[in-house]
């Protein structure tokens, strides 16, 4: 049942790493700190409201927030900006990316976010290009993590199977200025992560949509933050060395990141735990949140 009464604050911003970043917490400050890490293209929002407190009630001070390029954060407008087309591009054939900052400079970023509410450490659970932020931080910055939870990402190995054709035209896709355009479409985008083993619920995605759209959408700051994925390269040799409580969460019908990634990053991290959730995408719909909150409950009492 979800706990209405959690208390959830208004967004408000921190200056981290030379930006300012969006957040919001759910639940009591004096509990162990949770933070999520948003994935590419991606608002914090989409970490469901009900989903946070849910999280909270198990007792976790939960903090979301808003990554560089994206919502209500800083958007760095002036850097260089390629298309997705040409992206995507240079990642298919493997060559260098001139990016304007890596997934390394998105960790510091988040690490400058406990500064700034003065927490020494949290438990970190990042999904898709967030769970290799929450690996950036468990490389570069150990002592301010307590767990690690990587959801639906990768080593950032280029040998893990590319996405389906499906997934790979959500990546190449264009946003429409239209509201009620952006919003058909965003709908469409999520009903092809999603898969088909679980219910979509297309009215509480739209009306997610709607709020991302009001909050400001940016197609180049998506760019830039592929360009960050392509430019980090692997974190395979550095995993190895890792030697934290980690959890692995990913959907065995995942079009994006295959399942696959998530075995490579199991077998990579030393006592990495894998919970496959069968039939999910990439997406975590309702139906699959008591497994997935039980496992993130488990590993960060743990710890």
């Amino acid at each position: 049942m979800i706990a209405a009464s959690v208390d959830h604050t208004e967004p408000a911003y921190a200056e981290s790493n030379g930006i300012r970043l969006c957040y919001e917490t759910f639940g009591t400050r004096s509990n162990p700190p949770a933070l999520l890490i948003m994935g590419l293209a991606t608002q914090m929002i989409v970490w469901d409201d009900d989903f946070c407190r849910e999280l909270a009630a198990r007792g976790r001070y939960v903090i979301r927030f808003d990554n560089r390029d994206i919502g209500l954060s800083t958007h760095l407008t002036d850097a260089r900006t390629p298309s997705m087309l040409g992206v995507l591009g240079a990642q298919l054939a493997r060559r260098k990316s001139q990016a304007n900052y890596t997934l390394r400079d998105m960790a510091k970023d988040t690490v400058g976010l406990l500064d700034a509410l003065e927490i020494a450490s949290a438990h970190v659970i990042g999904v898709s290009m967030g769970g290799a932020i929450a690996q950036e931080i468990a490389i570069h910055h150990r002592s301010r993590i307590r767990t690690l939870c990587s959801m639906m990402s990768s080593t950032g190995d280029a040998n893990v199977p590319p996405p389906t054709f499906g997934a790979l035209g959500v990546l190449l896709s264009r946003p429409s200025s239209s509201r009620e355009a952006y919003l058909d479409a965003y709908v469409k985008r999520w009903r092809i992560l999603a898969g088909d083993e679980f219910p979509f619920d297309a009215e509480r995605t739209r009306s997610q949509g709607a709020l991302g759209y009001d909050r400001g959408i940016d197609p180049g700051g998506v760019a830039r933050q592929m360009m960050a994925i392509i430019a980090s390269g692997s974190r395979k040799k550095a995993l190895r060395e890792l030697d934290i409580p980690t959890l692995i969460i990913h959907g065995t019908n995942d079009p994006l990141m295959r399942f696959k990634a998530a075995v490579d990053l199991r077998n990579t991290i030393p006592g990495a735990k894998l919970l496959a959730i069968e039939g999910m995408g990439h997406t975590m719909p309702r139906a699959a949140w008591p497994r997935i909150l039980d496992a993130i409950g488990e590993l960060t009492a743990e710890a």
